[in-house]
């Protein structure tokens, strides 16, 4: 694994003077105003429209760390803003490292591809294949689920199973924390089918993180090790783990609750396919161009749609949509405890963006506008 190191003195010192000089006011409804730094250089009409949307995202009172990456024609740019830690007065770059939560599950849906690729996994198989032990509830009036239900959330598992809150050892504050295969199997046995598997949407954080399982089953090896070798090292993404221990804490933008009190990183170490990744914008802006050249043949088949259609749909683990102009959108995102993701790719385009924070503030106007933007700014 990969250690970063910290930033010279020199660096350092640059930084907290960028951070002093970049600051831009946001007022808030009741009049008062706060300090919000940021690195946007304000040198483009992107860079205006960017910032525009980062001072509305910092209306939201909860909001404490924002990182964006855009890839504009296969041109990267990167805009930072807040703090890594609230009141700690420490800019975030384009290496801070975040929890990404569920869009580690686009990562999931790549192995699976590779899967499929190399035969270890077939989309059509009866999970209960690559499952040890006797499952009969996993049939609804003879149907099975199949491995492509795991990837599309049509599966009909629950979203998350009652024994993961039932534990005598559960923490609200990091409700994953030891949650493990031996819990995941009797929650899975406990569970009963309540609709054909394949026609109906509902998401599902346990089906992916079976899914997980079976991919590391496949191969015999664990999740990580299987996103370093098919997609983080290839692309030279070299922020992206799951254990940060290693890291100094300058290096990390500490999730927020909504009262901008710092919790706990969520440890979804024993079960990762479903959300256990921590990234950067560096590394996210390189994930999306891999994803819009196709560079891998496992990268293309996770494109592949598996339910609905092209215009709103599922490839493995990648929502499928459509812009009002017509153009192909590739995205996921994610939620922890106290931090939010958001990738999207336009593939036509060469273009998308990935929005990171380190707090619970609504990102659901900025996401909208970002995707306005980058596409209007793409295809000029």
């Amino acid at each position: 694994m990969t250690v970063i190191m910290t930033k010279s003195k020199t660096t350092l010192f640059l930084h907290s003077i960028l951070y002093a000089v970049l600051v831009l006011t946001v007022s808030f409804c009741s009049g008062q105003q706060r300090a919000i730094p940021g690195d946007n250089p304000l040198l483009t009409r992107l860079d205006s429209l960017v910032d525009e949307s980062a001072r509305r995202y910092f209306h939201d009172k909860k909001a404490v760390g924002l990182s964006i990456g855009v890839v504009q024609k296969g041109t990267v740019h990167f805009y930072n803003y807040g703090e890594t830690k609230a009141g700690n007065k420490q800019l975030p770059d384009n290496h801070t490292i975040y929890e990404i939560g569920s869009t580690t599950k686009s990562f999931t849906g790549i192995i699976l591809g590779q899967a499929i690729l190399d035969k270890k996994i077939r989309l059509d198989d009866d999970i209960r294949l690559y499952l040890k032990g006797d499952y009969p509830n996993l049939s609804y009036k003879g149907i099975p689920i199949r491995i492509r239900d795991l990837t599309n959330h049509t599966s009909r598992i629950t979203r998350i199973f009652p024994n993961m809150w039932q534990r005598p050892d559960y923490d609200s504050l990091d409700p994953l924390h030891n949650y493990n295969r031996q819990l995941l199997y009797e929650g899975l046995h406990q569970m009963k089918m309540d609709k054909q598997p394949g026609k109906v949407y509902s998401y599902s954080n346990m089906a992916v993180a079976l899914l997980g399982t079976i991919l590391e089953d496949a191969y015999g090896q664990g999740y990580f090790t299987l996103v370093s070798d098919n997609i983080l090292t290839p692309l030279q993404m070299k922020d992206t783990r799951i254990d940060i221990r290693s890291l100094p804490a300058s290096r990390i933008a500490w999730p927020h609750d909504e009262q901008r009190k710092v919790v706990p990183l969520w440890d979804v170490s024993l079960l990762p396919a479903m959300g256990a990744l921590r990234s950067s914008t560096a590394d996210m802006v390189k994930f999306i161009s891999a994803n819009n050249k196709e560079i891998s043949p496992a990268i293309t088949l996770s494109h592949r749609v598996t339910f609905g259609t092209e215009k709103e749909g599922m490839g493995l683990n990648w929502f499928i949509h459509s812009t009002p102009e017509g153009y192909k959108v590739l995205e996921h995102s994610g939620g922890t405890g106290g931090s939010r993701s958001s990738l999207e790719c336009f593939p036509q385009l060469n273009a998308g963006f990935v929005i990171l924070t380190n707090s619970l503030a609504n990102r659901n106007n900025l996401e909208d506008e970002l995707a306005e933007i980058v596409v209007a700014q793409s295809k000029d």
